[in-house]
């Protein structure tokens, strides 16, 4: 049976229920008095004219009284609603003094409040106490008004229940449970899709392209098929924050390291890296660096062949080192193998995995530095010394914001020291000395050989040419700017200019050492600044004039070397108060005049010529002075070759470690310095012969002494010919 039906029917049975139940009522109530006054409870009941029906389309019984609207429109006069015995509605004059429904009334009539409502009972009274009046009269339910006042109470809205009506379909427990079932079968279906198509991706190379080819062949050659890595930005995107200097894929030579290792990037390399992953640029870099210099040539964990009927590149995984500090063999993974590049020989990774240091020292690396390191901008370490690196130093190396240690020293690198390297001012370390007279061959993987003597390792347009190492002024001003530095190493170079007063400001300088250039001027009087300077080296360059007393503010001075300059005067007493010096080399001062020189090609041609040599009449003067006691740590004291005289002081034997030194070493060495025009007195006489002073000043003796020229130096022009052995 269709359920409208059925609501019919029921809806007919209720109202055949109701209109039984009225009509006993009115019966019941015309034994009493002909009439049915609706009862209007304790308060003010306010009902509308309105037809109002009930759930079953019923009209429902209205009573207006004192106070509404409608009531006080249709002109009532104290009159309610009454309903007589045929169910007819009249007005009835009720006596509302008499009446138990009144209005409760204040003291002001336009104050009246209405009763208080009164909940019904269980048994259908009304009341305080369960004894008041019946909410129900003859079965009807009474309409009682509501309190303005009373606090606001939750009353259920009233709906007609159907028990046929079933509840939303969203709100149908099975229907949820499906319907996210279902969600998570086509999530698991689309990632499994995704994941199949990306290594499809990956792992085609060509794109199948069908041409119908027509006419003649050009002349030039086609270009090369596109390949699926070639069109995923990688290429565009390592242009773009890589390469150097403006260059481009397009326009270089497909033998070119850059080339090369783009390539390695988009086919050879398993690990098939996509343009945005984190670690392309600097695995490219790395990349970049074994074909640049020449890993099959390396020493260590660089060749990634594997011989056989064919020769395979790329396919050695793993390879074998000693490491020379802890005497242990460890295992990395070879350059250009597809391991993490985390992982290959000298590479230092943080725990986030980018790359921090990169140490290849004496492992044979062949060729130039590529300025695209710079990209690796985390960088903190690099250390590419004891190879058979030429060339220039990139100037992009002074763009690394983290660069705290450069070290290129032992290598065959020329031209000019990039002064963008002072723009670096987190570095601390900074070590490109022993270039210039650095012999050192390597042998390339191509069978041919390098040596660092020679300009680009010898392979220069009309044959080798001499090497004479790094050029430039780094100690000029601007030397300030490395206000981080702790060690410079710039000697075996070429370099010129003077050494500015701004070194000082390098207050956490400790090793300077800058021999065998050629350096000029003088000692700067900020170098007393340098409080944590342990060694200073100022060696066989052309300084002059004589060392400041500033000097005596270096509180951590261990070694002083500034022989072999023109430098002149006597020794600063100040210099007795760096009571950490253990060497102090002021040797073999030279002296220089000009001279007539003949041109060899030209007989003819005569020019003037600036020529040095080393010799006794000039250098430091003045005597050693008594307070040399006070250096009681110093065990290297070399003054020969000026002109120094006086006494030898007898608080020389303070110094034990000297005595050890000279004792140890004279035999060895003595032969190889010339006489020292020192004049001394004959006090050795009055010192005990067990003393430590005696011991001393005998070996002292002995060293300055003894020994006659080597035959060698004559040939240097150190000494001149017929030079005897003197008397002890």
């Amino acid at each position: 049976m269709p359920s409208d039906e059925r609501k019919k029917r029921r809806k007919k049975k209720k109202g055949s229920r109701r209109n039984a139940d009225a009509t006993a009522v009115v019966d019941d109530d015309e034994e009493r008095g002909g009439a049915t006054i609706l009862p209007v409870d304790v308060g003010e009941a306010e009902f509308a004219n309105s037809a109002t029906f009930n759930a079953d389309n019923e009209p429902l019984v209205m009573a207006a009284v004192e106070g509404d609207d409608d009531y006080n429109d249709n002109n009532y006069d104290d009159a309610i609603l009454v309903v007589d015995a045929n169910g007819d509605e009249a007005a009835a004059d009720v006596d509302y003094a008499d009446a138990s429904h009144a209005l409760v009334h204040g003291d002001d009539e336009e104050d009246a409040i209405p009763a208080p409502i009164l909940e019904p009972h269980l048994d259908g009274t009304i009341g305080e106490n369960g004894g008041g009046e019946s909410a129900f009269q003859d079965g009807l339910a009474v309409a009682t008004a509501v309190d303005t006042a009373a606090e606001d109470e939750y009353i259920y809205s009233a709906i007609e229940y159907d028990p046929d009506s079933k509840p939303p379909l969203h709100k149908n427990r099975r229907f949820r449970v499906y319907t996210c079932l279902a969600m998570s079968i086509v999530v698991a279906v689309a990632v499994v899709v995704a994941v199949y198509v990306t290594k499809s991706a990956k792992g085609a190379d060509v794109t199948d392209i069908e041409t119908l080819w027509d006419g003649d062949p050009t002349q030039s050659p086609s270009a090369p098929p596109t390949t699926d890595r070639e069109a995923s930005g990688i290429r565009e995107q390592i242009e773009a924050g890589v390469l150097s200097r403006g260059v481009n894929f397009t326009d270089m030579d497909r033998e070119d390291p850059r080339y090369l290792a783009l390539d390695w990037i988009l086919h050879a390399d398993q690990l098939q890296l996509d343009s945005d992953d984190e670690n392309l640029y600097q695995r490219y870099v790395l990349a970049l660096m074994a074909f640049a210099l020449d890993s099959l040539a390396w020493y260590s964990c660089g060749n990634h062949q594997k011989f056989g009927n064919v020769t395979e590149d790329f396919v050695v995984e793993e390879c074998e080192s000693k490491n020379m500090g802890t005497g242990q063999i460890e295992k990395h993974g070879v350059w250009l193998s597809s391991t993490e590049e985390c992982d290959w020989f000298g590479v230092i990774c943080s725990q986030d995995e980018v790359v921090r240091g990169v140490e290849l020292i004496g492992n044979d690396l062949i060729g130039e530095i590529p300025p695209e390191i710079s990209q690796l901008r985390f960088l903190q370490y690099l250390a590419l010394n004891g190879n058979c690196l030429y060339g220039t130093i990139p100037p992009e190396l002074g763009n690394m914001p983290s660069l705290l240690s450069l070290e290129l020293h032992g290598n065959g690198l020329s031209g000019e020291l990039p002064s963008e390297l002072a723009d670096a001012s987190k570095l601390q370390l900074l070590n490109v000395a022993m270039q210039y007279q650095y012999q050192y061959a390597c042998i390339r993987s191509d069978g041919r050989t390098v040596n660092t003597l020679f300009q680009m390792g010898g392979a220069t347009e009309g044959g080798p040419q001499y090497n004479y190492g790094l050029q430039g002024a780094p100690l000029q001003q601007g030397v300030e700017k490395w206000r981080s530095m702790k060690g410079l190493h710039l000697f075996d170079n070429s370099f010129v200019g003077t050494v500015a007063e701004e070194i000082g400001q390098l207050k956490y300088l400790v090793f300077l050492r800058s021999q065998k250039n050629m350096f000029s001027g003088l000692i700067p009087y900020g170098i007393g600044q340098l409080k944590k300077c342990r060694e200073v080296y100022f060696s066989m360059n052309d300084l002059q004039l004589d060392i400041p007393r500033e000097i005596g503010g270096m509180e951590d001075l261990e070694d002083l070397r500034v022989n072999e300059n023109r430098m002149t005067g006597v020794i600063p007493s100040e210099i007795y108060n760096l009571k950490k010096l253990k060497k102090l080399w002021l040797q073999d001062t030279s002296g220089c005049d000009m001279v007539n020189v003949t041109d060899p090609n030209d007989p003819t041609v005569v020019f003037e010529q600036q020529e040095c040599k080393i010799t006794r009449d000039v250098g430091f003067s003045g005597t050693l002075g008594t307070e040399i006691g006070n250096l009681k740590k110093l065990n290297q004291l070399l003054i020969n070759n000026n002109p120094i005289a006086g006494t030898i002081p007898t608080e020389i034997g303070l110094c034990e470690n000297l005595c050890e030194y000279m004792h140890n070493f004279s035999r060895h060495l003595c032969h190889r310095f010339v006489s020292f025009p020192l004049f001394v007195e004959k006090r050795i006489s009055i010192l005990d012969d067990n003393s430590p002073s005696y011991f001393c000043i005998h070996v002292l003796l002995y060293f300055l002494r003894s020994h006659a020229a080597h035959p060698q130096d004559q040939h240097r022009g150190l000494v001149p010919a017929g030079t005897v052995r003197a008397p002890r």
